[in-house]
């Protein structure tokens, strides 16, 4: 069996167009619903649903790391689906996170480097989806996105932000 390579993999979902459509707009109807009502306010909602969305995106990494380390035979077509959910979830946790930040009116400096770094790590990760050439380019555009120490000083800015100030 051969290995699909991440650009091979159809970014914009599978099926026909319409039932592709049918499902994002259901999805997206559930967040509002749960930015909503999930809190006592719109901007906390909105808060609580990017939380949920990085986490559910990121449950990606655990995922295969099991799979890496039990050595699980026939789990790449299941990875290449979360790696597809892992994509387009960051992308909407950072877009709830920077509407987040609009309708709280932040002014808060470690919650702007949070939002920052979240930015990078997620344009980052969208760039590693292209062809490029040389090989070097891509290797330093995932160098730039798989940066653990950026991750968690993102965790921690989020943390300092949220709950120190």
């Amino acid at each position: 069996m051969t290995e699909t390579y991440i650009h091979a993999l159809p970014i914009w979902g599978w099926g026909p167009l319409s039932k592709r459509f049918t499902y994002l707009m259901v999805f997206l109807g559930v967040c509002g619903v749960f930015a909503f009502s999930s809190d006592y306010n719109f901007a906390t909602g909105l808060g609580n649903l990017c939380m949920v969305l990085f986490i559910a995106a990121n449950v990606y990494f655990p995922a295969k790391r099991i799979i890496l380390y039990f050595k699980i035979k026939g789990a790449q077509q299941h990875m290449n689906r979360m790696l597809i959910y892992h994509i387009w979830l960051n992308t909407l946790a950072f877009f709830a996170a920077c509407f987040h930040c609009y309708v709280s009116m932040w002014g808060n400096y470690w919650l702007m480097l949070a939002l920052i770094m979240m930015g990078h790590l997620t344009v980052f990760g969208f760039l590693m989806w292209g062809k490029y050439q040389p090989g070097r380019v891509k290797k330093g555009i995932y160098i730039l996105h798989t940066q653990q120490t950026m991750f968690f000083v993102m965790i921690f800015a989020m943390l300092k932000g949220h709950y120190v100030f």
